[in-house]
């Protein structure tokens, strides 16, 4: 524990993440005490007017407070991205463990479905996938899941191909483990570190493409207060009132760039290749 708390008090691109992450996690556990107003609560008297004292970012064409909606849609961008990473870590990893561990045919399976998948323009695909269950953000989460999650299948594929190879997992099949045991037991609880570092770079990207999602008008639909969807309507009030786009932009990049530092930094810290 020391040594671990050690590298990580070393490492100041982690804690930078780990400070932007933990602020949007903060806020949104908190956003009801902390957003002054509900996100769809609209004052017809109060439309597009700049930052004051009630509505600390300005309100837009419905009269709705900014501020609040931001705060409100951290919890849309967290939930989201974290469901799509979660979905694409699942299918990843467990057709990276069957392609790595049975080879073969299995092998070859996997890996023409994963480069068939890779070969496809991911946005392309993933608004494909919404148009056909339908716009909602949940619908986003598994759109973005179905067209990421071959990163992980590549990279676990080889893994395993390595670790199916060592002297204690022979010993397992002579001993009568079966397969399932020894996937579970044994190349799994190796394969924590990869998965954690790929997860945790994934996870920008999901709520990057999240939020493309919701800027397209593929997402969480009105009044729900999804980021891309708030940046989109500001575009048209750009000259008159330009922080009802700047402020959801700003979030985003805040957010991102929190999950890159942290990611970058897991990595940092769990990858023995990048140890001196």
């Amino acid at each position: 524990m020391k040594k671990t708390l050690k590298n990580i008090c070393k490492n100041k691109m982690f804690l930078i993440g780990l400070i932007l992450f933990g602020v949007v996690l903060l806020v949104a556990i908190f956003a009801p005490l902390i957003a002054p107003h509900t996100y769809e609560e609209m004052n017809n008297a109060a439309k597009l007017i700049g930052p004051c004292s009630e509505y600390p970012l300005g309100t837009d064409q419905y009269g709705r407070c900014i501020f609040s909606r931001v705060i409100y849609g951290s919890r849309i961008a967290l939930s989201v991205g974290l469901v799509a990473v979660v979905i694409e870590t699942v299918i990843g990893v467990t057709l990276g463990m069957l392609a790595g561990y049975y080879g073969k045919k299995i092998d070859k399976i996997i890996t023409f479905v994963t480069d068939s998948a890779w070969a496809i323009p991911p946005i392309i695909l993933a608004m494909a996938i919404v148009l056909l269950l339908g716009s909602s953000a949940m619908n986003v989460a598994i759109a973005v899941a179905v067209v990421s999650w071959a990163q992980f299948t590549k990279i676990v594929r080889a893994k395993v191909q390595s670790l199916k190879e060592l002297s204690y997992i022979e010993a397992a099949r002579i001993y009568g483990e079966s397969d399932f045991n020894i996937i579970i037991r044994y190349i799994l609880p190796n394969l924590t570190s990869t998965i954690i570092i790929l997860a945790t770079l994934a996870l920008p990207t999901a709520i990057l493409s999240t939020t493309s999602m919701g800027f397209l008008g593929l997402g969480a639909q009105q009044p729900q207060p999804d980021w891309g969807m708030i940046l989109q309507d500001g575009i048209q009030y750009l000259g008159q009132a330009p922080w009802i786009s700047m402020v959801p932009g700003l979030a985003i990049v805040w957010t991102v760039l929190g999950f890159n530092l942290v990611g970058e930094g897991v990595k940092d810290m769990l990858d023995p290749r990048l140890k001196v």
